[in-house]
């Protein structure tokens, strides 16, 4: 409703009712800056719903929180609030306050939380005050195309000036690896300090969970003795489906002549692109996961990734796994975007036609593959253990002084 009201309603008023807006929200952080800080309240931020980072140290406080509460048999001295576009679909476990992104109990937390913890950069009118403690966990991770300050030229100015503000803000970074943490001194405009723990989403991938994985599987309707190929293509901007068309039966078979076993393809394809994907069709082999909420739970339970410029390359093959690329318009996307890594020197193996994916799945080397991809890895320095959620859980609690 909300959309199609925008739809009807002239730029002129639009932009008047975004000013008003603006407005009240600025006056009611103003106000409740009035209030004291309150040192037991945790307000985690995640616009996108109940997911990435943000949803795993999410999670480990709430365990620590009933942890403490069976332990002193008694009410937790700290309350979590989590903050997002759309409360409702978010499906976050009981004991969490959800507050939807910009209502009046939303800004209240931020302005009187002890400690924010934020997945993506806070707003321009979001402004820290003293006594209040921010960690930037950041969405993005190890990345392939260029971002922030090396990509300042196509971000425009109000966009680098708000990122500078929100780094300034910013109290603690947290780092996967060295790459991530050079990123954030040369490109994030930022100097403070940096947790070097690993991602919490990346938690799952370095210790698995056989009984999420099983879930995983129910929830999708996959058997538990099947093997899945995730395919996860980047969005781009357009309608150009293209890009993403693929020949999944004809790759089924190349993946079961050479892997054996039974297997199936879930397909997680951006939002964006998902709501015009009716160039696929869907069968009980070819399965549609682009609804499923979290794709670090999918990546976890996969057996093998295929993307084509997706960050989640990196993090995917911390569990040893083949990962594919297939990028039918690497030259025009290449020549348009810049990437940190020439894309022709990545370790995983690459196909820019179907006739070469499948080549290269026939002519996997388990072996010479995860030697070439640890050699890659081994340049960023990784950090990961499969305990960043609890590292970063840690240093709330001693900032909250728990």
């Amino acid at each position: 409703m909300r959309t199609l009201i925008k739809k009807m309603l002239p730029g002129w008023l639009l932009s008047i009712l975004k000013q008003v807006r603006y407005v009240w929200i600025v006056c009611l952080f103003h106000i409740f800056h009035l209030l004291p800080v309150n040192k037991s309240k945790v307000v985690v931020c995640n616009v996108w719903g109940f997911g990435d980072n943000a949803k795993y140290v999410t999670e480990e406080l709430l365990n620590r929180k009933i942890e403490i509460e069976e332990k002193d048999n008694r009410e937790s001295p700290f309350s979590i609030y989590f903050i997002t576009n759309n409360p409702k679909s978010a499906y976050a476990p009981e004991g969490i306050k959800v507050l939807k992104t910009n209502s009046v109990r939303a800004i209240f937390a931020l302005a009187t939380g002890k400690v924010w913890v934020d997945n993506n950069r806070k707003e321009s009118y979001i402004r820290k005050r003293k006594g209040q403690y921010y960690i930037q966990t950041w969405h993005g991770g190890i990345a392939l195309k260029k971002i922030e300050k090396d990509y300042e030229e196509q971000l425009g100015a109000k966009y680098v000036a708000n990122a500078k503000r929100d780094s300034e803000m910013a109290d603690l970074y947290v780092s996967n690896s060295s790459f991530c943490t050079n990123m954030y001194r040369n490109s994030f405009w930022y100097d403070g300090e940096i947790l070097e723990c690993g991602s919490p989403r990346n938690d799952i991938l370095i210790q698995p969970n056989p009984a999420l994985m099983r879930e995983v599987r129910n929830r999708l309707d996959i058997d538990q003795n099947v093997h899945i190929a995730l395919y996860a293509p980047t969005y781009r901007e357009g309608n150009n489906t293209k890009p993403y068309q693929l020949d999944f039966h004809k790759l089924l078979h190349v993946l079961e002549d050479k892997f054996s076993g039974n297997w199936i393809i879930a397909v997680r394809l951006h939002p964006l692109v998902s709501e015009q994907s009716s160039f696929i069709t869907y069968d009980s082999q070819i399965i549609n996961a682009s609804h499923y909420r979290d794709i670090y739970e999918l990546m976890a339970a996969a057996d093998l990734l295929i993307t084509d410029y997706s960050n989640i390359m990196f993090e995917f093959s911390f569990m040893k796994r083949p990962v594919l690329l297939y990028a039918l318009d690497e030259g025009e996307y290449t020549k348009d975007r810049g990437f940190y890594f020439e894309y022709t020197d990545l370790p995983f193996l690459k196909g820019n036609t179907e006739k070469e994916l499948f080549s290269r799945i026939t002519n996997y080397n388990p072996e010479e593959d995860q030697e070439r991809v640890q050699r890659f890895l081994d340049t960023l320095t990784i950090y990961e253990t499969g305990n960043a959620s609890k590292q970063v859980v840690d240093r709330i609690l001693d900032v909250i002084d728990i």
